[in-house]
């Protein structure tokens, strides 16, 4: 009389698959991941412990063994994502050409980035402003922006050597590119005004022309 295995065959089914085992890097890269995708689908303000485990596909006590609180995770979010968009914005020397024609490129390239994924870049926003908000993230977002002062500070020793010039104030350019990019930014997630993106870069960066270099 043959066995039937039908009913042991279904229980083999019905166990839970284990999953494959993540190292900590490589697990808080996943949750960062699934982090994004809960802020950018449903909103800066929906981002909890819970929500990115959720999200994730794993038990709650991982996302909280791997970051502890929601600050944390914010914060190695800001972090992640600000450095990330940095290095894609600033990736590129500014051109060795004068300090309007630089700064005018580098605009472009930031609104570029902005433009290609702008959903993304407002969330990403709308977290900074959570966290500027926050007395437990305040650090988090002023760390964002000085990931990106620190880019553009270092493209511009680098125009600076390229051209041979030194600028009298360059931390007071640097600020002055990180605003005009920030008012940039917001200029255009308000009004998608394509047809003048070249008319404002342009009068942004005409500003610099005045800057004081010396040889």
């Amino acid at each position: 009389m043959r066995r039937s295995t039908t009913g042991s065959e279904d229980a083999v089914k019905d166990e839970p698959q284990s999953r494959p085992y993540l190292g900590v890097t490589e697990r808080r890269r996943q949750l960062l991941d699934a982090a994004v995708e809960v802020m950018v689908e449903d909103g800066a303000g929906a981002l909890s412990l819970r929500s990115v485990a959720q999200r994730a596909g794993v038990a709650h006590r991982v996302v909280n063994y791997a970051f502890g609180t929601k600050a944390a995770l914010v914060a190695a979010l800001l972090d992640r994502e600000s450095e990330r968009l940095a290095a894609r914005v600033w990736a590129e020397p500014l051109p060795a050409q004068t300090l309007e024609v630089a700064v005018a490129a580098a605009l472009g390239s930031f609104l570029a980035e902005v433009r290609s994924d702008p959903r993304r870049f407002e969330r990403l926003a709308e977290l900074t402003t959570l966290a500027r908000a926050s007395d437990a993230l305040v650090d988090a977002a002023r760390a964002e922006s000085a990931a990106y002062r620190r880019m553009i500070a270092e493209r511009l020793e680098l125009w600076c050597a390229q051209r041979g010039v030194r600028l009298e104030s360059p931390q007071v350019v640097v600020s002055a590119i990180h605003a005009a990019a920030d008012g940039l930014a917001e200029w255009w997630l308000t009004t998608r005004d394509d047809a003048q993106v070249e008319g404002v870069i342009a009068v942004l960066a005409g500003g610099f022309a005045s800057v004081p270099v010396t040889q």
